[in-house]
Order: C-alpha cells, then sequence, then structure tokens
C-alpha cells in the first residue's frame, strides 16, 4: 500500500487582501474574498485543526482585553506543537524611533494608531504590543519556544515577527 502524503493545514488570519496562494493555505477575514469569511474569534475551525496559524498585523486591530481570549482560540485550533506565526508592529522600536527623532510617520504614528486613510474602522490600531508585552501574554496562554524574529512582511524597521509552538 502507498503511503499518502498529508498537507500541512494553515491559516492565513485577517488575511485582507495578502492571501497565501496554494491549498495547504485558508485564508481567512471579514473583509475581501477570503476562502473562509470569519473573525478572528471565536474561528470556526475544529480544536487541533490547523498545523500553523499565521496572523500577521492582525493583532494590533483587537482591543488589549480581548488578546488573551482571542489567544487561546488560535491555541485551540492548533494542533499539539503547531506553530503560530504573529507580526505586529513593535513598541520597542517605535519608541526607539521617535527618541531618534524619526520623522516619517509611517515609521512612528501608523504604526501606533494605523493608516488613517483607511475608511474602514476596524483598520485603526487598538493597541501596540512591546516585545516583552506579547512574550508574557504568549506564556500566559500555554504557548512555549517562543522566539522573536525579524519581519518579513511589512517594515523591518518598525515591526516584529514572534513565533511559537
Amino acid at each position: 500500500m502507498e503511503a499518502v502524503a498529508i498537507k500541512p493545514v494553515r491559516l492565513n488570519l485577517g488575511s485582507g487582501l495578502t492571501t497565501f496562494p496554494g491549498p495547504s493555505w485558508i485564508n481567512c477575514d471579514r473583509h475581501g474574498d477570503p476562502d473562509v469569511v470569519c473573525d478572528a474569534f471565536p474561528l470556526p475551525f475544529e480544536t487541533d485543526y490547523a498545523d500553523e496559524v499565521w496572523a500577521i498585523h492582525l493583532l494590533e486591530h483587537l482591543h488589549r482585553g480581548e488578546a488573551s481570549a482571542t489567544l487561546y482560540e488560535w491555541f485551540r485550533v492548533l494542533k499539539p506543537g503547531g506553530k503560530l506565526v504573529i507580526e505586529v508592529p513593535c513598541l520597542n522600536k517605535i519608541a526607539q524611533l521617535i527618541v531618534n527623532g524619526e520623522k516619517n510617520l509611517r515609521l512612528t504614528t501608523m504604526g501606533l494608531f494605523g493608516d488613517p486613510r483607511d475608511p474602514k474602522p476596524d483598520m485603526l490600531h487598538k493597541w501596540c504590543w512591546s516585545v516583552e508585552e506579547l512574550t508574557d501574554t504568549l506564556i500566559g496562554v500555554n504557548f512555549e519556544d517562543i522566539q522573536v524574529n525579524e519581519p518579513i512582511f511589512h517594515l523591518k524597521e518598525r515591526d516584529m515577527q514572534l513565533t511559537a509552538r
């Protein structure tokens, strides 16, 4: 009997216009034309459903008080040992840019508050995470093996990426 390769299931939450192609990706958003129309919480997936959950520039759009419940939900849908990837503006980097006199609003105030040109109210930022606060919050939700990486989607000078399992 021939072995059947099982494709990983990867969720791209808050995909917006940045959808990931391929059969293993499920792009999820409440705007646009994603594969699944849904909010970041609650998710319409069973427990232990996904191998990976990616949330690229999504968490900053949620109220801080919703963060732990949302992260628990993402933890719930991940298979044991599954990978979470989060990219957000980094308060540590933004604060240092401001202290250093940075005048580029894209690197400073837009990281804190979002882009005021976007007419959708839920596109404004509701929280700006420091490395320490996001790490502590992930630990509080039972994530482990937390690593801080260079961001790959927006601005390296302003943003951060954390992975966790």
